[in-house]
């Protein structure tokens, strides 16, 4: 066991990277938004613009980036940084507006998953419609009409993000009439490349349902409102059906089809829709958004699954190298290197980051509720966890001042911060992060400086320093 000493010291110098690494994660970004040469608003993926060409404004990413702004403009103190980041929001609405309008030209209308910055459809052969892109939007938008508000904009609300009527000109009312008359429809998943039902894109598309009938509620819209709650009740009947106890966890896709060999359903990603789909009373004053929380018995086995696949696939996560956190993938079938594909897939920056954002919330959530439940189905990640001893059995309940209870939640922040440690410790120098990191070497490889990681490091970090006190 650590000395106290060493303990303390190995903490601040873990506070101190990650704050240097946030940092850099921030400025870094912001280059990614509103690039030189692209209209106002629009976010690319990376500024590569070949071996691979990403940049794009893909929809789906550009939501996620717009989560981390809006965790800026929501912490900044200062006024000159709260108007940068109110600037950079209001732009990516106009540009979100532009673009569904430009939708009309694609094949696959507000399905269509990537625009140029300059806000054209791409018109190439892609995996079209992707319909997790709308759902993320809405969801980021209405928690930004939320804090607008709450600060009294609500003419700035009606004009610019949901003006409860239609035909509507609104961004946030036009996904949301899109997901609650398509979210039947299959689609492509996130990773553009099975066509199915997904369970990353139905989580999502129910917590923008619930999440835009608050707002609908709240601007007057109730018709809108008992539509967009019908639909997500039925929405969260049909994400029951991707529980497979046999395999004992929850699978990515259902009626699948559009990849050649078997998948075992195995998918980060179920894990990671558990960040976007599911608000807490910070976030929009909502319990039970979700079927599926973070602490739910069978995302939590599921991540057990994710977490033990990966950790003996890739060399990197091999326990002699000395580094605890384990390095994420997509999925265990993966043939993307970042470049080719037909090769072999490789951990991601950003999958390995959503990890630790999930512990970190899955800490915040216990403290919230003051127990965590032990059932046989989650048991197996309760047994990964980095205890001293603890023992446990299925059907207990750990309640708040249970000093196991304690042990579980500080072992779930270590963890948390071990999965941040291993991205650290494959950084490029001067903090740069790519789609992935090699399996073997761990070194940056694919599109650079990709926003997605740093947009998850910003909210990684905002969660881990939240502290939520008991009820």
């Amino acid at each position: 066991m650590r000395g106290g000493k060493e303990i303390d010291v190995r903490a601040e110098s873990l506070q101190r990277w990650i704050c240097q690494d946030t940092e850099r994660a921030r400025e870094l970004l912001l280059k990614n938004v509103s690039p030189p040469g692209a209209i106002p608003g629009a976010i690319v993926a990376s500024p590569s613009r070949s071996n691979p060409n990403y940049y794009f404004h893909w929809v789906r990413d550009a939501g996620i980036v717009v989560k981390a702004v809006l965790s800026l403009y929501r912490s900044a103190t200062q006024p000159a940084a709260r108007q940068r980041y109110f600037s950079l929001l209001m732009d990516f609405v106009d540009f979100s507006r532009h673009i569904q309008r430009t939708a009309a030209r694609s094949p696959a209308g507000l399905g269509e998953p990537k625009f140029t910055p300059d806000g054209e459809p791409y018109l190439g052969p892609w995996g079209r419609p992707q319909h997790d892109g709308p759902a993320i939007r809405a969801i980021e938008l209405t928690r930004l009409a939320f804090v607008l508000l709450d600060e009294g904009e609500r003419e700035l609300v009606r004009e610019k993000l949901y003006d409860a009527k239609l035909p509507t000109d609104s961004v946030i009312k036009t996904d949301l009439e899109y997901i609650s008359h398509h979210w039947r429809e299959p689609c492509f998943d996130l990773w553009e490349e099975v066509w199915g039902h997904h369970f990353f894109t139905r989580l999502l598309e129910r917590a923008a349902l619930v999440e835009g009938a608050a707002l609908a509620t709240r601007l007057g819209d109730s018709g809108a409102a008992r539509w967009y709650l019908e639909q997500s009740r039925t929405l969260g009947d049909e994400l029951l059906l991707h529980w497979d106890p046999g395999r004992n966890h929850l699978v990515a896709t259902r009626d699948q089809d559009g990849w050649p060999g078997p998948r075992s359903g195995l998918d980060s990603s179920v894990i990671i829709a558990t960040l976007g789909g599911y608000a807490t009373e910070d976030d929009l004053h909502l319990e039970g958004v979700s079927p599926y929380p973070v602490d739910q018995e069978q995302v939590l086995a599921t991540a057990a699954a994710v977490e033990s696949t990966f950790e003996a696939m890739y060399l990197i996560n091999d326990p002699s190298q000395r580094i605890e956190g384990i390095a994420i993938g997509r999925y265990p079938e993966d043939r993307y290197d970042g470049y080719r594909t037909d090769s072999l897939g490789n951990p991601w920056p950003s999958l390995t980051i959503g990890f630790a954002a999930c512990y970190y919330k899955l800490a915040e959530r216990y403290l919230r509720l003051g127990r965590a439940v032990l059932t046989s189905t989650n048991l197996p990640f309760f047994q990964r966890l980095p205890l001293e001893g603890a023992r446990f059995r299925p059907g207990e309940e750990l309640h708040l001042g249970d000093p196991r209870f304690d042990e579980v939640v500080d072992a779930l922040r270590r963890k948390g911060d071990a999965f941040l440690e291993r991205v650290h410790h494959h950084i490029n120098p001067g903090g740069s992060l790519s789609e992935q990191m090699n399996r073997y070497t761990g070194c940056q490889q694919g599109a650079p400086d990709l926003s997605m990681n740093y947009a998850g490091y910003i909210l990684a970090d905002e969660m881990r320093g939240r502290r939520a006190s008991s009820r």
